[in-house]
C-alpha cells in the first residue's frame, strides 16, 4: 500500500519571446539583434563622390526585438494515501489522482514516486519540563539515520528551550548524530518552538533544490517566548516546501517521572495563544484577538480537513496538518521508535504530483486538494500555498 504525502514547491521560470520565436520553458533568452550582416571587404574602385557615403550600421541605434517575460509557477505536491486499515497505498497510477487549485481541477504535468534524498532537521525541545523524557531521544540516532534519511540523506539537529541552538549541521555520519543526540541536556523554562522551526527552515533553504525538506519536531507542541508567530511558520513552510512531522512529549508523563518537588506549575502561556501580525514580536497588546492579527489555522477548515483537525490542541499538530505531515501523541504505552518507523515508511512511499496552476489571477492563499479514486482511501497533502502576483 502506498501513502502519499504532498510537498509543495513553487518554481518561477522565465520565458522569453523574441523575433517570433518562443524560448523553451525555464530558459531566458536575450533579444535577437536585428542589425544588418557585417560588410565584406571594400571594393577597390573609388566610391561615387556625388553620392553620400554609406553609413555603417549603428548597433546602438538598431531596434531590439522585445523581451517578454511570463511567470510560470510549477507546484509540486507530495501526497500520502492511506486505506481503511491505516496502511499506505503503493500501487496507484496518475490516472487515479485529481488535483484542484482553489477548487479548479488542474492538469497533472508530472507524476512520480518520491525518490529524492532527504534533508532532515530534528528539532528537539530541551526545556526543563521535558528533561525526564530526553533519554528516549538519545536512543533515536539509528532511526533518523537508517529509516528517515537513508540512503543519501543528511540530518541536522536543533535544540530549543529559552534559546535556540544548532547542535549539529547537516551530516550523513551516523556516529556524529549518535554523539549529538547522546549529549542532549535540558536548560531553561521556556519553549521557543516557533523560533526553532524557523531556524530549521532557514537551514533547509540552503540545501540543494533536489532534496526533500523535512522537519521532525519532538515537543509538547506549545510555544512560549518566540519572536516568530504562527503565521510566520506557516508562510515559511509553504514558501520553502517543508513538511513537518510532530512527536508529542507528554507533560503529564514527564511530571510522573519527576520527584514532586521538581514539578513546578508551568508558567502562563496565554500571551502567545494566537499569532501576531507577521514580523512582530508577541506582546500583551498585539497578541490574542487584536485587530489585524492573522490566524492561519482556520485555513485547515477552509481546506476541508477532517473533523479531528478542528479540535487540534497544539501549534505543532496544526503545523503538521498544514504542511502535509502528521502528528503523533507520545504516551507511555506508545513507543516513540514505532512512530518514527511509520514516518520513515511514509517518507519513502510518497508520490509527487506537479502541476501548473491556472488560477494565478487570484492572489493570496491557494487551497490544494488531491482526490484519489477508490473505496475508503484517505489522502493527506499540504493544505496550500501563498501566491502574490509580481
Amino acid at each position: 500500500m502506498r501513502r502519499i504525502s504532498l510537498r509543495l514547491g513553487a518554481i518561477v521560470a522565465a520565458v522569453a519571446v523574441s523575433a517570433g520565436l518562443t524560448a523553451l520553458p525555464g530558459c531566458a533568452q536575450t533579444g535577437v539583434n536585428g542589425a544588418a550582416p557585417a560588410l565584406g571587404p571594400k571594393a577597390q574602385s573609388q566610391p561615387d563622390q556625388s553620392s553620400p557615403p554609406a553609413q555603417a550600421p549603428d548597433a546602438q541605434n538598431t531596434p531590439q526585438a522585445p523581451n517578454i517575460r511570463v511567470q510560470t509557477i510549477l507546484v509540486t505536491t507530495p501526497v500520502t494515501v492511506i486505506d481503511h486499515s491505516g496502511e499506505f497505498v503503493y500501487d496507484l497510477d496518475q490516472s487515479d489522482f485529481k488535483v484542484y487549485d482553489n477548487g479548479v481541477q488542474q492538469q497533472i504535468e508530472r507524476f512520480e514516486v518520491a525518490s529524492e534524498p532527504v534533508a532532515l532537521v530534528v528539532v528537539v525541545e530541551t526545556d526543563d519540563s521535558v528533561q525526564p523524557l530526553l533519554y528516549q531521544v538519545r536512543e533515536l540516532a539509528p532511526i533518523f539515520s537508517d529509516i528517515l534519511a537513508a540512503p543519501d540523506g543528511r540530518v541536522a539537529v536543533v535544540g530549543f528551550s529559552g534559546a535556540v541552538k544548532v547542535l549539529q549541521d547537516f551530516s550523513s555520519n551516523p556516529d556524529q548524530l549518535k554523539t549529538t543526540l547522546g549529549h542532549l541536556t535540558s536548560s531553561g523554562p521556556k519553549e521557543r518552538l516557533n523560533d526553532a522551526l524557523i531556524q530549521g527552515m532557514q537551514m533547509l533553504e540552503g540545501r540543494p533544490q533536489g532534496e526533500r525538506r523535512l522537519i521532525v519536531a519532538l515537543s509538547d507542541g506549545s510555544d512560549r517566548g518566540s519572536g516568530s508567530s504562527k503565521a510566520d511558520v506557516v508562510h515559511r513552510a509553504a514558501d520553502d516546501g517543508v513538511t513537518i512531522y510532530g512527536m508529542h512529549f507528554s507533560p503529564a508523563e514527564a511530571n510522573m517521572k519527576k520527584p514532586l518537588e521538581d514539578s513546578p506549575p508551568s508558567p502562563n502561556a496565554a500571551i502567545n495563544t494566537l499569532p501576531t501580525p507577521p514580523g512582530t514580536v508577541p506582546t500583551a497588546t498585539n497578541s490574542g484577538n487584536a485587530p489585524g492579527s492573522f490566524d492561519p489555522f482556520p485555513l485547515l477548515e477552509l481546506a476541508g480537513e477532517t473533523a479531528s483537525s478542528k479540535i487540534l490542541k497544539t501549534s505543532l499538530e496544526r503545523y503538521a496538518e498544514f504542511t502535509g505531515g502528521t502528528y503523533y501523541s507520545h504516551w507511555s504505552n506508545i513507543k516513540l521508535q514505532d512512530q518514527l518507523d511509520r514516518v520513515g515508511s511514509e517518507v519513502h512511499s510518497q508520490y509527487q504530483i506537479t502541476y501548473k496552476p491556472t488560477t494565478l489571477a487570484q492572489n493570496g492563499f491557494h487551497r490544494i486538494e488531491v482526490k484519489v479514486e477508490g473505496p475508503s482511501l484517505r489522502v493527506r497533502a499540504r493544505v496550500g500555498y501563498f501566491y502574490e502576483q509580481r
